[in-house]
């Protein structure tokens, strides 16, 4: 402490001489360099009640202090600087305010300090004197998380007032031998580089790039990386969207929107992440999307759009808005009418109302559950039998058929909404079935089929053709003796084999296993076991657990149970699970 030592290089080698004139007990904060033979140098010097705190002119040649005056001591060290008849520094006597000061230099220091400009908390400002004009900025703007004006390169005039905005941020100012100065910053207009400071033709302060580093002072969208298509049945039904943006300290959200239905799913950001020197806001989608209820379903498959916005913490430039669109692809499932490839029950409650419960399965769930029963319209009392029968109508989306009380059976098309299209009469004669049940690929050509029994006890084989409006061909007779079961269930494929099972329980409770052979017949019966006279209702929901082998979902006016499939043909079921899709058919005549 006490000594400031100017040091010789090049043909000054070995010299090493001590600054006279200093303060005694100072301790320099900032020495810069004037010119060949000056410099600028601010200390502090401890007295004995309180710091003192000077600016000091220091002749090269003489290494000794020609000019100097006392200023106020600041919290923190501070910027100078100096032109031809003024002292320019900055005043920050706490570390929340700071001003531009100046004062006239007259070889006394004892001129009078004058306010230049209010800093406000910018934590060491940095300035720069132009003739009559002083630039400052606080610096870190590029990077600051928070707006502020003072982040802007401004020139203040010290005769007038007047000030001239030069840059958006600045961080640093150094004077040239030529009165110009030379800043690192940028703008909105032409980006990040040094600029360099001269007066304009009118006397006012102007800024001119003159290197570049090729980056923008606007945030802008460096590059986005959502694919074109995201197949949902892979990664865990997860999608990695990415926005690149060219700076981190940027806030803003990402919407994710089905075209079809408008629902949507909004992820917010606070910061964009560090990614290879850029940020990356990264959006990992779990692949799902509230329904009405606020409940979170598995998303769709089909056309989708994302809304992109980012705005600059730092208040410099406009925001970023860019929209785009991709595919969600998914496997079609088996009693699967929203396109999602969940499962959804069906049930018809005493009113004649048609009810949709989607299913979801998620790994913090132990089983399937309900994501909301949604209500699909009324009127449905006019029918006696209603089937779900997969896809029979060569739509992406599951269909069904109803049988009214005259007979004639009605195909209803499912549009992948979750709703049907208007009705289409497959044909009149029905009533002789006691049983109807379809959904699975029996004879296996990848379309669903129909199996019906009659009174006899005969069980006739329908093939699906996929057309809409002939939807199967002529019956076939495939068995007899059918007639001990009355309840008859299309599963899909239960025993891991290429064709479409069936269960059917006998009227003593016992539930048999008909394994399809893939020509439209079956194997003989296996027995499953006792008991399943206690559900009025069996459905062959599809993969409801998502673990890629077909369930069966039971009710009764007592309770529900889901059997998770294991492809086992001697024991095709894992032990019963609560049912949380519909808990019981106490409120509905028909669950399908």
């Amino acid at each position: 402490m006490g000594q400031l030592r100017l040091i010789g290089e090049g043909n000054q080698a070995g010299s090493d001489r001590q600054v006279t004139g200093l303060t005694p007990n100072s301790r320099v904060q900032s020495v810069e360099a004037l010119s060949d033979s000056s410099a600028l140098v601010r200390y502090v010097s401890a007295g004995a009640d309180t710091d003192r705190s000077y600016l000091a002119v220091v002749d090269v040649a003489t290494a000794s202090v020609v000019e100097k005056r006392e200023v106020g001591v600041s919290a923190y060290d501070t910027d100078t600087a100096l032109s031809g008849d003024r002292w320019v520094w900055v005043d920050a006597p706490t570390s929340a305010h700071a001003k531009l000061m100046y004062a006239t230099r007259d070889g006394s220091g004892s001129t009078s300090a004058v306010e230049a400009a209010d800093l406000g908390n910018s934590v060491r400002p940095h300035i720069g004197v132009l003739g009559n004009w002083v630039t400052y900025a606080a610096p870190g703007g590029a990077a600051a998380t928070e707006a502020s004006p003072r982040f802007a390169l401004s020139a203040v005039n010290l005769v007038d007032k007047s000030t001239v905005k030069l840059l958006d941020h600045a961080s640093s100012t150094v004077p040239t031998a030529d009165g110009a100065l030379l800043v690192r910053g940028g703008t909105v207009a032409h980006g990040e580089g040094v600029y360099r400071i001269v007066l304009g033709a009118d006397g006012k302060p102007t800024a001119t790039l003159i290197a570049s580093t090729g980056e923008p002072t606007v945030l802008t969208l460096h590059t986005e990386a959502t694919p074109p298509a995201v197949d949902l049945d892979k990664n865990n039904g997860q999608a990695l969207l990415r926005w690149v943006l060219s700076r981190t300290n940027a806030k803003g959200s990402v919407t994710v929107r089905h075209v079809g239905t408008g629902r949507s799913v909004r992820y917010d950001f606070a910061q964009a992440a560090t990614y290879e020197g850029k940020g990356s806001v990264d959006f990992r989608w779990d692949g799902m999307l509230p329904n009405a209820e606020g409940m979170k379903e598995f998303a769709p498959s089909g056309d989708y759009a994302w809304d992109f916005t980012a705005s600059p913490l730092n208040g410099i430039g406009p925001d970023v808005a860019q929209t785009g669109t991709f595919k969600v692809t998914r496997t079609t499932g088996l009693h699967d009418y929203t396109n999602n490839s969940t499962p959804d029950l069906l049930s018809r409650d005493t009113a004649g109302v048609l009810w949709r419960d989607d299913s979801a399965k998620v790994a913090s769930a132990p089983q399937p559950y309900s994501t909301g029963r949604v209500k699909v319209g009324g009127g449905w009392q006019v029918y006696n039998q209603l089937e779900a029968v997969g896809n029979i109508a060569g739509s992406p989306a599951g269909d069904l058929v109803a049988r009214d009380k005259a007979g004639v059976l009605w195909l209803y098309r499912g549009n992948g909404n979750g709703n049907f299209a208007g009705r289409t009469k497959i044909g009149g004669g029905w009533q002789i079935y006691n049983n109807i049940t379809g959904g699975s690929d029996f004879n296996g050509d990848r379309k669903s089929d129909l199996l019906a029994t009659d009174a006899a006890g005969d069980v006739w084989f329908y093939k699906g053709t996929g057309s809409t409006s002939a939807p199967f061909a002529p019956r076939k007779k495939i068995g007899r003796g059918w007639g001990i079961y009355n309840q008859l269930t299309a599963t899909g494929n239960i025993t891991g084999t290429s064709a479409g099972d069936l269960v059917a329980r006998d009227k003593a409770g016992v539930l048999w296993l008909y394994e399809g052979r893939g020509d439209g017949t079956y194997a003989p019966r296996t027995r499953i076991g006792g008991g399943w006279g206690v559900f009025t209702h069996l459905v062959g929901i599809g993969d409801a657990d998502r673990d890629g082998r077909a369930d069966l979902y039971a009710v009764g006016t007592s309770g529900a149970k889901f059997y998770a499939g294991t492809g086992d043909k001697a024991v095709p079921f894992k032990p019963a699970a609560p049912g949380n899709l519909l808990w019981d058919s106490a409120r509905v005549n028909s669950v399908f």
